[in-house]
């Protein structure tokens, strides 16, 4: 099979010669703004669809609970018995924001499970004030169901991209004079249609600049200038290209083209956990960046280059070990934080995967099949659960690099370090919710103290706290808090209307116990529920005991009401009391929280300094001693061996079932691991993988695909020129740019 740097050869009197008058060419496309995310279909389809479908089409598309549809726009704008869902550009006037927020007097939902996590929200948020774009679709008004089972037709078939590559004679030119490769007669024969000629040909400085730069990344020095200019050989330009592409820097520059498709990084930008956001999860990456540099380097062929990426742990062990980092292409994918919901945060991790493969080597958008048929080409939804069963039975794998008594010597220190750290997280996470609990017999005192602070008196906050005897960064908490707008919740409302008219002492003193009262009936409210749940929760999986809740970053609390691993629906405080609770004791619900950004810490949620200075000082002995101690393990941990960040197969295969509309919790018909109907030889029984999890069975048939061949030239093509003759180099199917040059395009495959 065709290698890039063969392919590159072929491009090169293209490159350095030109071929008319044409947009002027650049290797990097442009950049995209930040903030056009929001009105791009693929984010449509990839965060909002998916996420509407799994949380809202069941009650509001042909059922219409109160009225409703969410399955198109228009009919979110019609809206239902409460009126329109939304109003595009304005998400704090729009009915469908208030009620997944769970506001006050606004009906929370969903109704029959959690609320949406905060991230969720905020995608939700953020799209509607972009004008809750809606990609058109040839199906309006219909609810997308998973398990249609999209009949493939002739016609499908027929599709271009889809079609067998047969060998393209060279076009017929009337200036037999000009073209010097077959290439060259594509685009003169194209020119000469169109009534065109040939620009002049470069001179020889610009032809050494143009390819330097184009294979290597650099420009070339004064003494290659010098050398090529001396150079009075016939061949001397194919001279210089052979030096280049056995130059390191080929790799290096056009590795990059790959990296990029592979989505290639060493931090963790797109983690769905904040606090893992820009760190670097993955320290041994450049493991795999450089197997993909040494590939462009050895020119190694492309159907090895797809299938080490894809198997490299199934091939014979000289070449396994040589390929292992291969891996990364699977292995480096994002960093999806559990939850509580494993088998959402998996079901993620699969879709990237499956995401990865379809566009990077088919020019597919198979992901966009996720929760209904493909709107636009020919893949059923059971075909992307077919693919994700191959990532089902893959794991993420680290493959050590050193030998075995060392690795697990240091597996075993770091065990010991990481039950320390879980100690020392667990004590602060009680002491932290003990302390604020037990402030909560204070609120009264220190209410009217705020009153003082923030009423018609206006007094100084310092003399207020000395004469009260007051904590001053526990004061500044309550004025903060209680400048807030009683949004989700009523039990403010009648201080916010004192704060504004003014008030008596004796009624200050009454609104303010009150209020002290319901947040201490709160807290004995929640411990209730909390001991009856697991109460049901151990009853519902006999012979197991109560797992433990993760302890999760405050923007992903939810209500605790459903039990995925029992499948009950578990107790919960009404929503006014969770919310109370929750902007109190876990977070701040001032504002949407923006993805990316730590919440707000919440009035009596104590972490750091702020809780180590309430504590006595046995309690802070304790907490210094425990960190004194980790910190002396840390330093003496040995050096971290090497290791591949890779995938491997599980032990024992399973197979997916559809996922009604998206959602974990509604299996459809069995998804058995396999290939796309489209690209199978019998449509209506697709090919079957029975190895394993069948990562190196689904290599095997994409590179048996002429749109396979199609996709990686014309990536090639695309980097050498700026344009490629398909300028949607990851999608190929109906909706994408037709070929500017398809015999050319066949030609090259």
């Amino acid at each position: 099979m065709r290698t890039p740097r063969k392919a590159t050869r072929a491009l090169v009197a293209v490159l350095v010669f030109g071929a008319g008058e044409a947009p002027s060419a650049t290797v990097q496309d442009a950049p995209t703004r930040p903030d056009a995310k929001y009105d791009s279909p693929q984010w449509f389809e990839e965060t909002i669809r998916p996420l509407l479908a799994a949380r809202c089409f069941e009650c509001h598309t042909k059922d219409a609970s109160g009225g409703l549809r969410l399955d198109t726009r228009e009919g979110l704008i019609i809206g239902g018995e409460s009126g329109s869902a939304i109003e595009p550009g304005n998400p704090d006037e729009s009915l469908l924001i208030k009620a997944v927020q769970h506001a006050q007097k606004y009906p929370a939902m969903p109704k029959k499970a959690s609320k949406l996590q905060a991230s969720e929200i905020a995608a939700l948020v953020e799209w509607v004030r972009a004008g809750a774009p809606w990609p058109e679709s040839k199906d309006k008004g219909q609810a997308p169901v998973a398990a249609s089972r999209l009949t493939i037709t002739p016609e499908h078939r027929a599709f271009w991209a889809f079609q067998t590559i047969h060998p393209q004679p060279v076009p017929a030119v009337r200036d037999s004079a000009w073209p010097r490769t077959g290439i060259d007669h594509f685009i003169l024969s194209r020119l000469e249609g169109e009534g065109m000629r040939p620009v002049a040909a470069a001179d020889k400085l610009t032809l050494l600049r143009r390819v330097t730069l184009n294979l290597t990344g650099l420009p070339p020095t004064p003494e290659e200038v010098d050398a090529f200019d001396k150079d009075t050989a016939p061949n001397a330009l194919a001279t210089v290209v052979d030096r280049l592409l056995a130059s390191p820097q080929y790799g290096e520059s056009w590795g990059r083209m790959w990296l990029d498709v592979a989505r290639y990084g060493e931090d963790d930008y797109r983690s769905l956990d904040p606090k893992r956001r820009g760190m670097n999860p993955y320290p041994n990456a450049y493991l795999y960046r450089d197997w993909v540099i040494k590939a462009f380097n050895d020119d190694l062929p492309y159907d090895q280059f797809v299938t080490a990426q894809l198997a490299a742990d199934q091939f014979e062990p000289a070449q396994r070990v040589r390929n292992l980092p291969a891996l990364g292409f699977l292995g480096l994918g994002p960093w999806y934080y559990d939850n509580g919901a494993v088998e959402i945060t998996h079901a993620d991790e699969r879709n990237d995967r499956v995401d990865a493969v379809s566009r990077g080597l088919l020019g597919l958008t198979v992901a966009c099949a996720r929760c209904h048929d493909h709107k636009y080409d020919p893949i059923p939804t059971r075909d992307y659960y077919s693919m994700a069963s191959v990532f089902l039975n893959t794991e993420y794998h680290e493959y050590p690099l050193a030998p075995k008594s060392v690795v697990d010597e240091y597996k075993a220190a770091e065990k010991t370090i990481e039950k320390k750290e879980e100690l020392l997280g667990e004590y602060l996470q009680n002491e932290s919710r003990q302390l604020g609990e037990t402030l909560v017999f204070q609120a009264s005192k220190y209410m009217q103290a705020a009153f003082r602070v923030m009423g018609e008196t206006r007094e100084d906050k310092l003399k207020v706290v000395q004469a009260e005897k007051l904590d001053y960064e526990l004061f500044d908490r309550w004025l903060r808090y209680l400048a807030k707008p009683p949004v989700y919740y009523p039990y403010l409302k009648a201080w916010q209307e004192m704060l504004a008219k003014g008030g008596t002492k004796a009624a200050v003193e009454k609104l303010a116990d009150e209020f002290q009262k319901q947040l201490v009936d709160v807290v004995l409210a929640r411990k209730e529920v909390k001991a009856e749940n697991e109460i049901i929760t151990a009853k519902a999986l006999p012979g197991t005991k109560p797992k433990k809740r993760a302890n999760l970053p405050n923007e992903f609390i939810t209500n605790d009401d459903f039990c995925p691993g029992c499948g009950l629906s578990l107790k919960s405080l009404p929503t006014e009391q969770t919310n109370l609770y929750n902007d109190v004791f876990q977070e701040d619900l001032e504002s949407a929280p923006i993805p990316g950004h730590e919440p707000k810490p919440a009035l009596l949620a104590f972490r750091g300094w702020g809780l180590e200075r309430q504590l006595g000082p046995d309690r802070r002995a304790l907490v210094e001693a425990l960190r004194a101690d980790i910190k002396v393990m840390q330093k003496a941990l040995p050096e971290q061996f090497a290791y591949v960040h890779g995938v491997r197969d599980v032990a024992t295969p399973l197979d997916l079932k559809v996922h009604i509309r998206g959602s974990v919790y509604r299996m459809g018909e069995d998804a058995p691991r396999g290939f796309l109907s489209v690209l199978s030889s019998n449509p209506q029984e697709p090919l079957k993988f029975t190895n394993g999890s069948g990562r190196l069975e689904l290599a095997k048939a994409v590179l048996q695909q002429p749109i396979a061949i199609r996709v990686i030239v014309n990536r090639i093509w695309k980097r050498h020129f700026g344009t490629g003759l398909v300028d949607t180099p990851s999608n190929f199917g109906i909706n994408a740019e037709k070929p500017s040059h398809p015999e050319l395009l066949d030609y090259l495959a």
